[in-house]
Parts: structure tokens; C-alpha cells; sequence
């Protein structure tokens, strides 16, 4: 399979997903860590959170403290 055809014949949903998650982290990357950890508590969508996580893991938190930080999520 060439270049091309690999390339056109994408999943446009999964990159439309990978393309939220980008524009959440472009638009999201100048809150204050306790800003951004308010609004992943409180987000339902999920390309929101992906973004949301990704900086604050670029920031120095952990994967770990993250997914206990969403366990106690109120429902």
C-alpha cells in the first residue's frame, strides 16, 4: 500500500478525535494547574479530558495521581 493510500484512507473519526484533544490542549495550556484540575473533575467529554490530562502530565503529575484524582469524581 503506498503513501498515498494509506493517507487517504484514514479514519477521519479517530483523527477528528486526535484534532479535539489538540485544540483542548492549545486552548486549555495557559490555565493554572488547580484551574485545569477543577475542570477535569467536572468534564464529561472525553477528548476534553484527554487534552486536559496531557498537559497536566507535561506539568509533572502522574498518570497515577490523575486516575485517582478521577475515581473520586462525584457522580
Amino acid at each position: 500500500m503506498s503513501f498515498w493510500q494509506k493517507l487517504f484512507s484514514a479514519n477521519q473519526q479517530h483523527n477528528e478525535h486526535k484534532n479535539h484533544s489538540c485544540c483542548v490542549e492549545n486552548d486549555y495550556s495557559c490555565r493554572s494547574n488547580e484551574e485545569l484540575l477543577q475542570e477535569l473533575v467536572q468534564e464529561t467529554d472525553q477528548d476534553v479530558v484527554l487534552g486536559i490530562k496531557r498537559i497536566l502530565i507535561s506539568r509533572g503529575y502522574t498518570r497515577k495521581e490523575l486516575l485517582e484524582l478521577l475515581e473520586k469524581k462525584p457522580v
